[in-house]
Formats: structure tokens, C-alpha cells, sequence
């Protein structure tokens, strides 16, 4: 395998994994910076069917940095989605 097919094969990897960055959630369901690695458990379907925002929020690792100073900025959609996690009891 030359150095290119090792390179890209490292590149989809790190597209697969994924982070939530949402705020933790009521009940241990969901902590923040939960890490996914083989895509999204399905123990979680029915949470994010009872709060689709939080797909809003699992997000590549490779964006994380940026997500994150999105979450802290009033009006993105980001603070907009993370809000109201909050408000819903976490």
C-alpha cells in the first residue's frame, strides 16, 4: 500500500468519527463529548426522535473546533440548537 492509499484510507477514518457537543443530557442518555466511532448507536434513535436537535450536535471531529466557538456565538444555529437542549430539563 503506497503512502496515497494510506492517507486516504486514515482520511475516511477520521470522517467516520464523530463527537456530540451538545450539553450533557437528563439521565445520563447523552454526555457532552461523546465520542462515536462505527457511527451512532442505535440505543440512541429514540432520543433523537424525541429531540431531533441533538443530531444537530454529533458533528466530524475534524469540525469540532469550529462547532464549537458556533455554540458560543449568539445567533448561529449552533447556540441556537444547544439552547434549547438546555431548556429542555437537562
Amino acid at each position: 500500500m503506497n503512502s496515497i492509499e494510506n492517507e486516504d484510507q486514515k482520511q475516511t477514518q477520521r470522517e467516520t468519527i464523530r463527537i456530540y457537543l451538545g450539553p450533557n443530557l437528563r439521565g445520563g442518555q447523552l454526555l457532552q463529548s461523546t465520542v462515536f466511532r462505527s457511527g451512532i448507536p442505535s440505543y440512541l434513535t429514540p432520543l433523537m426522535a424525541e429531540q431531533p436537535d441533538v443530531a444537530e450536535l454529533i458533528v466530524p471531529v475534524d469540525e469540532m473546533t469550529e462547532v464549537q466557538e458556533r455554540i458560543l456565538q449568539a445567533g448561529t444555529a449552533e447556540y441556537t440548537v444547544y439552547q434549547r437542549l438546555l431548556g429542555k430539563g437537562n
